[in-house]
């Protein structure tokens, strides 16, 4: 795509401090998802919550999900704030700013249940826990949902320009590996093994990482603008955005690719405690080893980044998360299959393909997201539509998560490990133990990642020549609107100026 160095400073070129803001903000969210992915091992390992009642808590939670995130993203697509500090409409910011307080909130509330409800398999204390987990949960998805919307909302207005927005989403991975790194790895060594001293620990963390959390949000509300020539003077109703939106092919299938990248994220999350623990600590005989086997992953996890980037530089987006998702089904298999030869370098190696792989949905998946917002704009509503993709795109993920987090413990219990006299016990032999969390860990994130291999390889139908027509177009629409905003503005402005 060729532009003049005018139309990429006006239309397309952000600002390094808005680039930093924005990616900064992308920390607090990756910090609470993080420790969210723990959650199972917090409440089934620790707290003694029996398998029954977390598959019914996450059958809600998935109910609640499908309503809750449309209906608060049509709101913030809808919404038309005046800012009179900065002088310009608003639709995305004021969330952020007010509803990240809540947000903060909401998140430590989850891990702080009364520890009085703690290991007593009762009918009446299992229900109050019941209630604790499931409620804290939809009270932090709904603040998750607002903020987040708001959000991931901000990336495809900012620019047409895939290296720009490339360029934003690579600082944004740059944020995000230290909220992984701090906000999943360190509660890790808390919760594989919990202890009354560990759990004290871990609430700690959790609390700094909930006061944390406020800053990047709020400096990205001071520095970040909007685009206030694209939000629309009248509000269109949910039903009428939605019939919009499935008529946008490629919004289909980014719902299916969004439902299996989220999947396997949260899986891995939830299954990995209790992989370390019945998996991988029996195959190693020191900590050295246990470091060892950690050190390739990590290594593919730099070079995956880079041929990702390549990848869609070179070729396409689309090629890209082809690569990621077919290879990252390989790396699931390979670790199934080699956990049964109870050698940990030989698991290692399925581990490094499936971390050469994940880094791919990290840095790509916002652009792509993008490309499905920029293509309703282009060719269906004629509409910036950020807010409504960002609340109905999780349509299929949001539910894939409960599913993901229902997953380890079902398998577990189906196969004897349960809480019992305070920790886990595999009633049914270590053996068994081994199969169900080694299922929950490689077989299923291996199969649902070659289910959405295929369909993303037949169906995405943004292809690299669809893309460089789309901005092409688009940047010469929204030079036009920002013009007319602009005079608009001046009118209204000289008016005020005559009175």
């Amino acid at each position: 795509m060729a532009h003049s160095s005018k139309e990429i400073s006006e239309s397309d070129f952000v600002p390094l401090k808005e680039k930093l803001a924005y990616s900064f903000a992308n920390m607090p969210g990756t910090f609470y998802g993080s420790v969210m992915g723990l959650i199972q091992s917090f409440y089934y390992a620790w707290m003694g919550l029996q398998n029954s009642w977390i598959i019914v808590g996450q059958i809600i939670y998935a109910i609640w999900n499908v309503v809750n995130d449309p209906f608060f993203g049509n709101i913030i697509n809808n919404t038309r704030y005046f800012n009179k500090r900065r002088g310009e409409y608003q639709r995305y910011i004021p969330y952020i700013k007010y509803g990240a307080p809540l947000f903060s909130i909401a998140f430590a509330l989850v891990f702080f249940p009364p520890d009085i409800l703690r290991g007593d398999p009762s009918l009446g204390v299992q229900i109050w826990l019941f209630i604790w987990y499931l409620v804290s949960q939809l009270a932090y998805d709904t603040l998750f949902t607002i903020v987040l919307c708001a959000h991931v909302a901000l990336l495809p207005q900012m620019t047409l320009n895939q290296r720009e927005r490339e360029k934003i989403q690579i600082l944004s991975t740059v944020f995000t590996l230290p909220g992984v790194l701090i906000g999943f790895i360190l509660p890790l060594v808390f919760l594989a093994n919990p202890t009354v001293e560990s759990i004290g620990m871990f609430q700690i963390l959790v609390i700094g990482i909930a006061l944390f959390g406020l800053i990047p949000y709020i400096l990205l509300s001071y520095v970040v603008p909007e685009h206030s020539e694209h939000i629309p003077q009248e509000s269109t109703p949910l039903i009428e955005n939605l019939k919009l939106a499935f008529k946008n092919k490629s919004y289909v299938i980014y719902l299916v690719y969004d439902g299996v990248s989220v999947y396997l994220v949260n899986v891995s999350m939830a299954t990995l405690p209790f992989f370390l623990t019945w998996v991988l600590a029996p195959m190693t005989t020191s900590e050295l080893d246990m470091i060892l086997f950690w050190i390739p992953p990590l290594i593919c996890l730099i070079a995956g980044s880079y041929i990702h980037l390549k990848l869609a530089d070179k070729y396409s987006i689309k090629l890209a998360l082809s690569f990621y998702q077919g290879v990252i089904a390989i790396g699931y298999f390979l670790s199934f299959a080699l956990a049964f030869t109870g050698e940990w370098y030989l698991l290692c190696i399925g581990f490094s393909i499936v971390f050469l792989a994940f880094p791919g949905d990290f840095i790509l998946h916002n652009p792509m997201r993008a490309d499905t917002i920029d293509y309703d704009f282009w060719k269906i509503s004629g509409e910036r539509r950020e807010g409504l993709y960002a609340g109905i795109g999780p349509l299929i993920s949001k539910p894939m998560i409960s599913v993901a987090l229902a997953t380890p413990t079902t398998l577990m219990t189906a196969f004897g490990l349960i809480y019992i006299g305070g920790s886990l016990q595999p009633t049914l032999g270590q053996f068994n133990a081994f199969l169900g969390v080694n299922i929950a860990m490689g077989l299923i994130p291996g199969i649902v990642a070659l289910i959405g291999f295929v369909i993303w390889v037949i169906a995405y139908p943004l292809t690299g020549e669809v893309i460089d027509e789309m901005k092409s177009a688009l940047v010469k629409i929204h030079e036009e609107r920002r013009s007319e905003y602009l005079k608009e503005l001046g009118k209204q402005e000289t008016k005020k100026t005559d009175k």
